[in-house]
């Protein structure tokens, strides 16, 4: 996730994009609680999570020079790892407070701490059942994909001589999106950066709003129709998502605030079902909605821990990056991704 300054500097303001990531978490979380019945309406929130990672990180990554790298790996490494280790510290030391710990336990724990859950984790029954609280951290999956973005994206925009070309992008768009790859909406999302970049904000004209809303419109019906077409009907739907939502302006106060809790909603969100279930069945409390009082519990969790934590990590960062902080933060960030891949390697899949 971007920050307000780093949108505004080297990307614009985009305020729809505030109320969008809040729909997109709030989506995640009641596809989770089962009030939204359709099965693929969670990852299709991260698809365009991951769309918009793609133009907004893309954006930043083609302003920036060689020399801005540092801040730039700083500002990912303490806008992502600090809440994302605080989440991950909850989940597995209330596991380890509940149920045995196991060496599959330590196994898990690694691939996350590492950022390579999606490769060694396979989401199906047999490994969920042996996570931390059963599966409960199954959605850190994504956020080990835009951590590899954070980390591919840099080597490919700022230090290859064609790294900011359009047929470039639009290759490793096609290849990500054939292959049903975890990164075919973000590859998308930074082809459309980089069109933007070179032609201005195409997307807005309208010729641009036609061609955008009639592929959003043939995407989705098309992955209504067919619905063995979902992997590669959503990624196109999901960069069309957040083109049609790219207008900059003013960004207002309870956007900003929803837009921002969005990450810790995300993270927190399964906190709400564990709070519902304890008031039903522990406390005997009457609940109208399981499924409502849970996603109540989520917006409330995920509000504290904004509070608590990503404001505070934004208000204190700027005033405390050195250039060395960034070159450590970028050093760590590569030899955790190595390490996992090396044991992953060896250890083979989670189970």
């Amino acid at each position: 996730m971007t920050t307000p300054s780093e949108q505004s500097d080297k990307t614009g303001s985009f305020p729809y994009f505030d109320w969008l990531r809040f729909v997109l978490a709030s989506m995640v979380a009641l596809a989770h609680e089962q009030i939204i019945g359709w099965e693929n309406a969670g990852n299709f929130a991260v698809q365009v999570f991951f769309a918009l990672s793609g133009w907004l990180i893309g954006g930043i990554l083609l302003r920036t020079e060689l020399r801005g790298l540092p801040r730039f790996y700083y500002n990912r490494g303490t806008r992502i790892w600090v809440p994302y280790g605080i989440a991950v510290a909850a989940i597995y030391l209330l596991s380890a407070l509940r149920d045995p710990v196991t060496v599959h336990y330590f196994k898990f724990l690694f691939y996350d701490l590492t950022f390579t859950h999606n490769w060694f984790i396979p989401k199906v029954p047999a490994v969920i059942d042996l996570m931390p609280l059963q599966g409960t951290g199954t959605h850190f999956w994504s956020i080990s994909v835009e951590e590899q973005f954070y980390l591919a994206a840099p080597l490919l925009i700022v230090l290859l001589p064609f790294g900011r070309s359009i047929l470039f992008w639009l290759l490793v768009a096609l290849a990500a999106n054939i292959t049903q790859s975890w990164y075919g909406a973000i590859s998308l999302g930074v082809l459309a950066a980089v069109v933007r970049c070179q032609y201005g904000d195409w997307q807005l004209t309208r010729a641009g709003l036609v061609v955008t809303a009639a592929a959003a419109a043939v995407s989705a019906t098309i992955m209504l129709l067919y619905s063995d077409s979902y992997a590669w009907s959503a990624p196109p739907l999901a960069a069309a998502i957040v083109l049609l939502t790219s207008w900059q302006g003013k960004r207002g106060a309870v956007g900003r605030f929803v837009g921002g809790m969005s990450y810790p909603l995300y993270l927190y969100h399964w906190t709400g079902m564990f709070g519902a279930t304890f008031l039903s069945k522990r406390l005997g409390l009457w609940l109208p909605s399981l499924g409502w009082t849970a996603y109540c519990i989520a917006l409330a969790v995920g509000s504290l821990a904004y509070v608590l934590v990503d404001q505070k990590v934004m208000r204190l960062r700027s005033t405390l990056y050195r250039p060395a902080a960034g070159t450590a933060l970028m050093i760590t960030a590569y030899s955790l991704l190595a390490a996992g891949v090396v044991a992953g390697a060896i250890l083979g899949l989670g189970v």
